[in-house]
């Protein structure tokens, strides 16, 4: 490609009538005064200097002036190419939050006596400390982002700031028993399918919802919860041209399934209408909320915390209660690795305070 003027280094050049070397930069001409080459070059050379010098003052000004504001829009532009389906449910919500409390002051006022201010703030409007820890957690995201762009937004060390504590994870899960009772509860086909289905693979209960029969193996008794087709897609631009790149999706895994379920299955595949395992009048369905709640409260449930997602939760909170192997766990539930397993199912294993129990009996 052709390198326009516009695009050129200063560089030197002896125009029709003038009586030495001039510089050309861009659309203007510098006289260096020089008749001679080298002179020129050295002037050239000195010409540059101070032209980056320049530069580099006009961005520690520009640096100076970035507003919170500025650094929030690198990290909100990033949330909306990666995952906008949890930008417009999640995100975006704290962008504004933290927008409309602060978004116009200066990033070298951003040290802890603000976080502290901040931290007040949030809390007399109502919200948990987990919440205040995520925003400032965002602002400090934001600041790492905008410090790694190019150019850089700013050249200020990312603050360590003191962070709320965070929340202990959610471990609502409901006993074999109550199970029961819940699948009895369900006086519709599809809703006693997806019940069963949730606590046999462990699965989201959207990859159940979408979970197609092209995915269900019944001789070998396998079911794929991994969907690719469903994935959207975002178009991106770069200096190459436009590609495309799926949106991350939570993880999914492929699992054995055996016993009771594999029947049923089979009686629904019998009596199908649609692609969809999870059918109701010939269509599949979007969501299962309504008489799942409803369900819930016929089983004596409570339905504030008994939800189609408890039934996940409830399902490896069982595994691990019967001893199973952590790494088998997250592999059942779709994990590449056991961390998160142990971090928020851990203590339920019986292992867990194995060697504590020992201690106090040798005691």
């Amino acid at each position: 490609m052709t390198k326009t003027t516009e695009d050129r280094a200063p560089y030197l050049v002896w125009p029709k009538g003038k009586a030495s070397w001039q510089i050309r930069d861009k659309r203007r001409y510098i006289s260096t005064g020089a008749t001679r080459k080298p002179d020129a070059d050295a002037a050239l050379f000195e010409y540059m200097k101070r032209r980056d010098e320049d530069a580099k003052k006009a961005a520690a000004g520009s640096m100076a002036s970035t507003t919170l504001r500025n650094i929030l829009d690198i990290w909100a532009d990033k949330r909306k190419r990666e995952n906008p389906g949890t930008w417009e449910r999640k995100w975006q919500y704290i962008y504004k939050t933290i927008y409309g409390k602060s978004g116009k002051m200066l990033l070298h006022a951003i040290d802890q006596k603000w976080a502290y201010w901040y931290e007040q703030e949030r809390y007399e409007d109502g919200v948990e400390e987990s919440t205040v820890r995520q925003e400032l957690s965002t602002v400090l995201s934001a600041w790492r982002l905008a410090r790694n762009s190019n150019p850089p937004l700013t050249d200020l060390p990312v603050p360590e700031l003191d962070l709320p504590p965070s929340s202990d994870p959610r471990e609502h899960f409901i006993s074999r028993a109550d199970a029961g009772r819940l699948i009895a509860a369900a006086n519709k086909d599809y809703l006693r399918l997806f019940i069963r289905l949730c606590l046999a693979t462990g699965g989201r209960h959207t990859a159940i919802l979408q979970l197609t029969w092209s995915r269900v193996d019944l001789e070998s008794g396998t079911i794929d919860l991994r969907n690719r087709s469903d994935r959207e897609t975002v178009v991106e631009r770069n200096e190459r041209g436009r590609r495309k790149r799926a949106v991350r999706q939570k993880p999914r895994a492929q699992v054995r399934v055996e016993g009771l379920i594999l029947e049923e299955l089979r009686e629904a595949q019998d009596r199908a209408a649609s692609p969809f395992v999870i059918e109701h009048s010939g269509k599949g369905l979007g969501s299962v909320h309504r008489g799942f709640k409803a369900a819930v409260i016929r089983a004596s449930l409570d339905p504030d915390t008994v939800t189609p997602h408890v039934l996940r939760h409830s399902a490896i909170t069982w595994l691990m209660q019967d001893g199973e192997e952590i790494y088998k766990v997250a592999g059942f539930a779709g994990h590449s690795s056991a961390r998160m397993i142990e971090k928020v199912y851990g203590h339920h294993h019986p292992d867990f305070q194995t060697s504590i129990a020992k201690r106090l009996a040798q005691r």
